[in-house]
């Protein structure tokens, strides 16, 4: 499992992606535009870069060159996903930066293979299957959650979105990527993300202060509470 950021223009391919990547258990987050890009990079620092083609603000090969040249980003894995005749893009993405080409069109097979050969590079992480957050503690095999010694039940999506944070703890998620990782099938509203995390802070009165709301863009849950 590595922390993936896709940058693509095209909201059907991003859906497609999320299915893709979601089934093998990635820490995924999407953005249309380089601009968007730069910021959740810098702010989610992820393991791979996934750039398809083009951009409306930026080429290729300039957001490449972009993300090696920011401290933050710079030791990220870049693979570039461009069209097959066209040499010159090959290249030019190759000498801004990229770790790997995959020429359209293409199948999602091979490129989920290709990311699975560049996150070998990375040390694997473990997962914390019990988790404890102050007076909060979590049994992720079980799905059970009690606060200070009392059981507290959480619906299937609520338990979901808190283990989403989780394993993203320290991290600004777009509500877009909450979306796509927790009601994958059901494409509701953004705002979804909303409502239930205002559920989940009144069911985990201490968490509250953990997660932290970013206007106009996400949530994060802070690493330590302030």
């Amino acid at each position: 499992m590595g922390r993936i950021l896709v940058i693509d223009a095209d909201a059907h391919r991003r859906v497609e992606f999320a299915r893709a990547l979601n089934a093998e258990s990635h820490d995924v987050e999407f953005v249309g535009s380089s601009a968007r890009a730069r910021l959740a990079a810098c702010a989610s620092r992820p393991d791979l870069v996934i750039l398809h083609g083009a951009f409306p603000d930026a080429t290729c090969a300039e957001v490449c060159g972009a993300l090696r040249r920011d401290s933050s980003t710079a030791q990220a894995l870049l693979l570039v996903l461009g069209p097959l005749a066209n040499e010159a893009f090959c290249i030019e993405a190759f000498e801004a930066g990229a770790d790997d080409y995959v020429p359209t069109p293409y199948s999602t097979r091979e490129v989920l293979l290709r990311i699975r050969a560049l996150l070998r590079r990375i040390p694997a992480r473990a997962w914390a299957s019990n988790i404890v957050m102050g007076s909060v503690r979590i049994d992720r095999g079980t799905r059970r959650v009690t606060m200070a010694g009392k059981p507290v039940t959480l619906t299937r999506r609520e338990f979901d979105l808190l283990m989403r944070l989780f394993d993203s703890r320290g991290r600004v998620l777009a509500r877009e990527t909450i979306v796509a990782d927790v009601w994958p099938d059901d494409a509701p509203s953004p705002r979804v993300v909303d409502t239930t995390l205002k559920r989940l802070r009144k069911k985990l009165p201490g968490m509250g202060r953990r997660i932290r709301t970013v206007r106009g863009v996400g949530y994060e849950l802070t690493p330590d509470a302030p």
